[in-house]
Protein backbone atom coordinates (compact mmCIF):
# COMPACT_ATOMS: atom_id res chain seq x y z
CA UNK A 1 0.00 0.00 0.00
CA UNK A 2 1.44 3.42 -0.96
CA UNK A 3 2.41 5.90 1.72
CA UNK A 4 -0.54 8.20 2.53
CA UNK A 5 1.68 11.27 2.04
CA UNK A 6 2.12 10.31 -1.65
CA UNK A 7 -1.61 10.07 -2.41
CA UNK A 8 -3.44 12.89 -4.22
CA UNK A 9 -5.06 15.47 -1.97
CA UNK A 10 -8.44 17.06 -2.71
CA UNK A 11 -10.05 20.34 -1.66
CA UNK A 12 -12.83 19.82 0.87
CA UNK A 13 -13.50 23.46 1.79
CA UNK A 14 -12.62 27.02 0.78
CA UNK A 15 -12.62 30.06 3.06
CA UNK A 16 -12.24 33.79 2.71
CA UNK A 17 -9.67 34.16 5.48
CA UNK A 18 -6.68 32.24 6.69
CA UNK A 19 -7.90 31.83 10.28
CA UNK A 20 -11.07 30.09 9.09
CA UNK A 21 -9.09 27.60 7.01
CA UNK A 22 -6.63 27.01 9.87
CA UNK A 23 -9.56 26.37 12.22
CA UNK A 24 -11.10 23.85 9.82
CA UNK A 25 -7.78 22.08 9.21
CA UNK A 26 -7.12 21.77 12.94
CA UNK A 27 -10.63 20.40 13.45
CA UNK A 28 -9.86 17.69 10.89
CA UNK A 29 -6.44 16.93 12.38
CA UNK A 30 -7.94 16.51 15.84
CA UNK A 31 -10.29 13.92 14.31
CA UNK A 32 -7.30 12.06 12.87
CA UNK A 33 -7.70 13.29 9.29
CA UNK A 34 -4.51 14.75 7.76
CA UNK A 35 -5.21 18.26 6.45
CA UNK A 36 -3.23 21.00 4.70
CA UNK A 37 -4.06 24.66 4.21
CA UNK A 38 -3.32 25.99 0.74
CA UNK A 39 -3.34 29.65 -0.20
CA UNK A 40 -3.10 32.73 1.91
CA UNK A 41 0.59 33.17 1.28
CA UNK A 42 -0.28 35.95 -1.17
CA UNK A 43 -1.17 38.37 1.63
CA UNK A 44 2.46 39.11 2.52
CA UNK A 45 1.89 42.83 2.03
CA UNK A 46 0.37 42.75 5.52
CA UNK A 47 3.32 40.88 6.98
CA UNK A 48 3.99 37.35 8.10
CA UNK A 49 1.38 35.85 10.36
CA UNK A 50 -1.51 37.79 8.83
CA UNK A 51 -4.73 35.87 9.46
CA UNK A 52 -7.34 38.12 7.87
CA UNK A 53 -9.27 37.96 4.62
CA UNK A 54 -7.60 37.29 1.31
CA UNK A 55 -8.95 37.98 -2.16
CA UNK A 56 -7.58 34.66 -3.41
CA UNK A 57 -9.32 32.42 -0.87
CA UNK A 58 -7.78 29.71 1.24
CA UNK A 59 -8.41 26.00 0.65
CA UNK A 60 -8.30 23.01 2.96
CA UNK A 61 -7.07 19.75 1.41
CA UNK A 62 -7.19 16.16 2.65
CA UNK A 63 -6.11 12.82 1.16
CA UNK A 64 -8.63 11.74 -1.50
CA UNK A 65 -9.76 8.65 0.41
CA UNK A 66 -10.72 10.78 3.47
CA UNK A 67 -12.70 13.36 1.46
CA UNK A 68 -16.23 12.36 2.41
CA UNK A 69 -15.34 11.86 6.06
CA UNK A 70 -13.75 15.33 6.14
CA UNK A 71 -16.71 16.98 4.41
CA UNK A 72 -19.12 15.32 6.83
CA UNK A 73 -17.10 16.45 9.83
CA UNK A 74 -16.81 20.03 8.62
CA UNK A 75 -20.50 20.14 7.77
CA UNK A 76 -21.49 18.80 11.19
CA UNK A 77 -19.22 21.11 13.18
CA UNK A 78 -21.52 23.94 14.29
CA UNK A 79 -18.63 26.02 15.68
CA UNK A 80 -16.84 26.10 12.33
CA UNK A 81 -17.04 29.41 10.45
CA UNK A 82 -19.35 29.25 7.41
CA UNK A 83 -17.92 28.41 4.01
CA UNK A 84 -18.35 31.47 1.74
CA UNK A 85 -19.01 29.22 -1.26
CA UNK A 86 -22.09 27.77 0.48
CA UNK A 87 -23.78 31.17 0.61
CA UNK A 88 -24.51 31.42 -3.12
Amino acid sequence: MPDESQQPWVVVASYGSIWQADFAAETLREAGIPANVEGGQNVAIFGLGYQGPTQFGVRVRVPWHREQEARDLLHDDEDLPPDPEDES
